[in-house]
């Protein structure tokens, strides 16, 4: 399956509203994000219009031959270095290089600068997926706001 890569832009709002609840809502969401569905379901047009412009966090969605969305990838700067945050498939569109094509191009978007982001302790896949790409943990870690037993490990992309 192709898709396109390509970032989001104001007018895309309605379709990055439709794809971040769906992730919020998807079983893996408690490990995967911080926000609640409860809270994104409730944002105006108007902070989802800000969200899709990209002037805070820029994000890559897939799009897959058939005009439908298929997952996504933020980024945004910050000191120097880059974030990777909101990272998620659709399920149907796991596994086909979809992930890999996304992270290209947030990791691309930072030109040449260190890329970083967190990954919840309960989600192994997802680390595995980050190590592929040649992401490796900083030793930094955080407590998972919804639920201190648990942590979120950073991991970072070094520029060669």
């Amino acid at each position: 399956m192709g898709y396109t890569i390509r970032q989001t832009s104001r007018q895309d709002w309605e379709r990055l509203r439709e794809l971040r609840l769906a992730a919020l809502r998807d079983p893996v969401a408690p490990v995967a994000f911080y926000e609640p569905y409860e809270e994104a379901v409730r944002l105006t047009r108007g902070e989802w219009e800000r969200r899709a412009s990209g002037r805070e966090t820029v994000t890559f969605i897939g799009e897959a031959e058939n005009g439908s969305w298929a997952g996504m990838v933020g980024a945004f700067a910050k000191r120097g270095l880059v974030y990777v945050v909101g990272v998620y498939m659709l399920p149907e569109h796991r596994g086909t290089g979809l992930a890999g094509q996304l992270m290209r191009a947030a990791i691309d978007w930072g030109q040449g600068r260190e890329v970083r982001l967190r990954v919840h302790e309960n989600n192994p896949r997802a680390a595995r997926f980050y190590e592929s790409l040649g992401f490796r943990p900083t030793g930094s870690s955080d407590t998972d706001p919804r639920d201190p037993a648990f942590r979120a490990f950073e991991l970072a992309l070094r520029p060669v």
